[in-house]
């Protein structure tokens, strides 16, 4: 019988240990959770603050550069185009 208390205290203490573990894992995790967090809010704040020409500026205005190319693509250059080359011509000032 006296094995038998001592299998199941060994039991017993291994999974309090095993969960004391995680308990503090879960901690370590939410600590570093928060710090990442903080970490993501001043670089965005420092980011935020440094946009402008000049300090208390407004921000520069995102034109969406990327997709201009593609506009004046689709809008001149291709067989079924939205603009004639007279529009075109006429628009940029071309021969």
């Amino acid at each position: 019988m006296s094995d038998m208390e001592e299998v199941l205290d060994r039991q017993e203490r291994e999974i309090r240990e095993r969960r004391r573990r995680r308990a503090a894992s879960k901690r370590v995790q939410r600590d570093l959770d928060q710090q990442l967090v903080m970490a993501v809010a001043m670089l965005d704040e420092e980011n935020q603050s440094s946009r402008g020409s000049l300090e208390g500026r407004a921000p520069n205005v995102d034109i969406h550069r990327h997709s201009r190319g593609k506009n004046l693509m689709e809008d001149y250059f291709i067989p079924t185009s939205l603009y004639s080359d007279v529009h075109f011509r006429g628009r940029y000032r071309m021969q």
